[in-house]
């Protein structure tokens, strides 16, 4: 019969549970995985399926010890570091919501809002339109699996006894700027078309002082409004396969940085 000591098995529940902490904290908040409509604990079985397969992986992690106080701050450690991966992919994909919300402003569709059952909070149409279109691209390009290769690279990359990623933290902030300049080149063409149009519009209301340009600008909005939207989706797997490659560099930065 075998003999296992303390020692033994703090160390083999160790090699188990620091994974889990941290695939815990990506699928907490992942695209796909972090919905609100996945239930928890298909997201706690996901964790322990994967950190099972990455066990083999994990080398030089201290003991799990639930009555130390080391033991909480590095669990702590992995699972703020699953988080920080996780909120750069679902930026990503808050890159289209972005840009259909700047599409709907900009055909009066900016009341017409709906509940947005990821987040919680209300979205213009358009902008759920793009979530769903980027959601289904993300799905059927193996977006997911990219991602997943990638964060099961971060056991190699960056090793559990590491410091904490303090610079992967700078360049998680620095995506903001990311996610805010490729949600406006998404929609500039929509923007343009409806600056194009309101300037028409207030040529022929100079021109025809008589002509009621309310009645028929509003109609004349939400036309090219919805032609600017069909244009911007017909061309929108082009530029979402760009940037899934410009994600997929980040996420590699922000593992080279940690």
């Amino acid at each position: 019969m075998m003999d296992v000591t303390f020692t033994q098995l703090t160390e083999w529940l160790g090699i188990l549970w620091w994974p889990f902490v941290r695939f815990s904290g990506f699928f907490l908040v992942a695209p796909v995985f972090g919905d609100s409509k996945v239930p928890l604990m298909t997201k706690v079985l996901l964790a322990l399926c994967f950190s099972l397969l990455c066990a083999g992986m994990v080398t030089n992690v201290p003991s799990f010890n639930p009555f130390s106080l080391q033991a909480v701050l590095f669990g702590l450690y992995q699972f703020s570091f699953g988080l920080i991966f996780g909120l750069a992919v679902q930026m990503f994909i808050t890159i289209f919501t972005l840009a259909g919300q700047a599409l709907s402003m900009q055909m009066g569709l900016s009341m017409a809002m709906m509940n947005d059952p990821n987040s919680g909070s209300s979205v213009a149409i358009t902008g759920q339109i793009f979530s769903l279109t980027a959601m289904l691209l993300f799905l059927s390009m193996d977006g997911h699996l990219i991602v997943l290769d990638v964060f099961v690279d971060s056991f190699t990359l960056w090793p559990m006894n590491q410091p904490y990623p303090f610079e992967s933290i700078k360049h998680l902030i620095s995506l903001f700027s990311w996610m805010f300049s490729s949600a406006l080149i998404i929609s500039i063409p929509a923007i343009i078309t409806m600056l194009l149009s309101n300037v028409t519009f207030g040529f022929m209301s100079r021109i025809a002082p008589s002509l009621n340009v309310f009645v028929l600008g509003f109609p004349m909005t939400m036309f090219l409004g919805l032609f600017a939207l069909l244009i911007s989706i017909y061309g929108i797997g082009d530029i979402f396969f760009n940037l899934l490659t410009e994600l997929h560099e980040h996420l590699n930065i922000m593992l080279r940085m940690s």
